[in-house]
């Protein structure tokens, strides 16, 4: 079922208004836009579609967002994208800064036949892990440790915290993406500038949290974040989730979210995107509910508030290898 709340309402004006070699001798598959940005605003989950062409094949483009952070699953659907046959990543770049990222990606393919490429959660804004050499793509975000904080055994690293103004700013400044790593041709999605479809998922997220029972506008402002009180992983079961497991947590699938109350304690426990079987699941909720405790989420005035805490099995909930 949908959500319909004011705060979208506003927006849709604003929308109205490992890699292979790249083969430099190959110019780019240039995809324009075919049509305007889609606002689905699910239960669990928001997410943003438009379609683009090049004039002979079509290149379906979504960002979902399920937490109020500067993070979207980037999937895309073409049968022009097509990877080296030993590439597990794709690099990419946000256009005119032209600042090179890469993702692993999760390849699979739609009830028509179209190859469908999920490559899991990317920053909108400044890589926070471009500094980290071997760093993924994607990050730990809400769900991950606080600033300055760690998860698990992980080595501790800064996670700036939430700026809606910001990832507006450098949103806006987006005028396309290249896919240019990985691909045995690349491509270029002509996507235009980001501001206003990144201001309603921002709108969206807002109504998400007040679905959720949450104070939405106090967690526009919030000081600290829910975080767990010690390793995580050792809230959960050895054996919950096997070694023939770890390939359904890719493309930021299966994410586990955590309700906490102002006093640290957790309410409930909810699944996104799940690709585990539904008894592991629910084994890792009741372990959560049994074991977590959390330092809780402040508000403006260094209050107690209550909040969520969100993250994808690793490296929070995964135990380190001889634990």
């Amino acid at each position: 079922m949908n959500r319909h709340f004011t705060a979208l309402a506003a927006s849709a004006a604003i929308l109205a208004a490992s890699t292979g070699p790249v083969l430099a001798q190959e110019a780019p598959r240039v995809f324009e836009r075919d049509g305007p940005w889609a606002l689905d605003a699910g239960e669990d989950s928001c997410r943003l579609a438009r379609s683009f062409t090049d004039g002979e094949s079509t290149l379906a483009l979504a960002m979902e967002r399920n937490r109020a952070d500067n993070m979207v699953r980037l999937v895309l659907v073409s049968d022009a994208i097509r990877t080296f046959r030993t590439a597990d990543q794709i690099g990419y770049s946000y256009l005119p800064a032209n600042d090179q990222r890469s993702a692993m990606f999760v390849r699979s393919e739609t009830a028509d036949g179209q190859a469908y490429f999920n490559l899991g959660n990317i920053f909108i804004g400044p890589d926070p892990f471009a500094a980290f050499a071997a760093g993924p793509g994607g990050g730990p975000g809400a769900g991950g440790p606080p600033p300055g904080g760690g998860a698990g055994d992980m080595p501790a690293m800064v996670i700036p915290p939430y700026d809606r103004e910001a990832e507006q700013e450098f949103a806006a400044t987006i005028r396309g993406i290249a896919l240019n790593e990985g691909l045995l041709q690349p491509i270029r999605i002509e996507i235009g500038s980001l501001g206003g479809a990144i201001e309603a998922l921002q709108a969206c997220t807002d109504d998400l949290l007040r679905s959720w029972g949450l104070d939405w506008e106090a967690h526009q402002t919030m000081t600290r974040r829910a975080a767990p009180v010690g390793p995580a992983y050792e809230w959960i079961p050895r054996g919950t989730v096997g070694f023939q497991d770890f390939g359904k947590f890719g493309g930021a699938s299966n994410p586990f979210r955590v309700m906490v109350d102002a006093s640290g304690q957790p309410t409930s426990c909810h699944v996104h995107w799940p690709t585990l079987e539904a008894r592991q699941n629910d084994a890792i909720c009741e372990a959560i509910m049994e074991n977590g405790e959390f330092t809780p989420a402040l508000d403006a005035d260094g209050e107690p508030m209550a909040s969520y805490w969100m993250t994808d099995f690793f490296p929070a909930l995964s135990r380190p290898f001889g634990r």
